[in-house]
């Protein structure tokens, strides 16, 4: 499960056989460090049929969803021959955080034309979420 804000829009495709598909990726808070940076994680992520849709109409960057995927690894040969690696999730669930309103400002802030030369504005930082202890929490899985 992953809960986290789209670093750009999600880009959408057709296969041959009509089938849309959606790659995104995410921007995880990672709590803080030692000195008190804030620390990122960023993953990336595909989805497919129904959720690639509600990708493509609902969401956008910046937008907070929360994901529920399986981990792939995929590999590859790059030109050199020498073999690349990346791990990558495939959402099965996804749950839209982002509030009508709060997605109002956030496609407001974004300029209309993505070529323009004007600077963009900087989004507002989001509300800081306070810090939970996970070390005392006692969970029972239904299983």
């Amino acid at each position: 499960m992953f809960i986290g804000n789209l670093t750009k829009d999600p880009e959408i495709r057709s296969t041959q056989s009509g089938l849309k598909t959606a790659s995104f990726s995410l921007a995880i808070n990672d709590g803080k460090d030692k000195n008190g940076q804030e620390q990122v994680q960023y993953f990336n992520f595909s989805a497919f049929d129904k959720q690639a849709e509600i990708f493509e109409k609902y969401v956008k960057k910046g937008h907070k969803v929360m994901v529920v995927g399986r981990l792939k690894n995929e590999s590859w040969d790059k030109p050199d021959g020498t073999k690349a690696y990346s791990v990558k999730v495939t959402v099965s669930e996804i749950e839209l955080l982002t509030t009508k309103a709060e997605a109002e400002k956030i496609s407001a802030m974004q300029p209309a034309d993505s070529f323009s030369d004007s600077p963009k504005p900087k989004p507002k930082p989001m509300q800081d979420l306070p810090e939970i202890d996970i070390s005392n929490i006692n969970v029972q899985m239904p299983f």
